[in-house]
């Protein structure tokens, strides 16, 4: 969740599917989701952008254990204190980050129109992607096993920015021919 002054003013997504496994996971909203909020739309800022395209990765991170996520994390190859690394970023063997287009039920994979729920404890605003598939996977990418799913920018491996992120259902290890289905969900409200 990310703060905005009012307590019941907060963003927030859900993990929604992995594979056939629905299964809400912990989650996190990095810095930079709100400052597209405050300092982007609120402010019309123009020392911060919405990235040109959305792209989805797997990282070996995970989410919700100990201090391995904060909101000020980044991507990193060294893995130590709350970086961030992908898989595959050393040998790719298949691994490929995935774009979401930035539009909403156009061609190809995007996101859905937005419903809205208007519960007073657990409501708010919502979009679902299209499902993204990574694989088939050429051999074992290295590092391997991934923890969470980001969404970032660019098609870099270990580099962009961080937006928001959630764990896996459990520990994805990948080897030749595998493949991962992932499905993002951003809630705010």
């Amino acid at each position: 969740m990310i703060g905005m002054n009012d307590p019941g003013m907060h963003f927030h997504h859900r993990e929604v599917e992995f594979e056939t496994h629905r299964e809400m996971k912990a989650v996190i909203a990095f810095q930079r989701m709100s400052q597209l909020v405050t300092d982007y739309v609120m402010g019309n800022s123009g020392s911060i952008t919405p990235p040109a395209s959305w792209t989805i990765a797997l990282s070996t991170t995970a989410v919700g254990s100990g201090s391995n996520m904060m909101r000020n994390s980044i991507w990193s190859a060294t893995v130590s204190g709350s970086n961030v690394n992908e898989i595959g970023s050393s040998t790719a063997n298949g691994y490929a980050r995935q774009t979401i287009a930035k539009s909403i039920n156009q061609a190809g994979i995007d996101w859905g129109t937005s419903t809205f729920d208007n519960t007073f404890s657990t409501g708010g605003q919502s979009t679902t992607a299209d499902q993204v598939t990574f694989g088939a996977f050429s051999g074992a990418p290295s590092p391997n096993g991934a923890n969470s799913w980001v969404l970032t920018d660019g098609s870099t491996l270990n580099a962009g920015q961080l937006y928001f992120a959630g764990d896996t259902a459990a520990l994805r290890t990948f080897a030749n021919g595998d493949t991962e289905k992932v499905t993002p969900t951003l809630k705010a409200g």
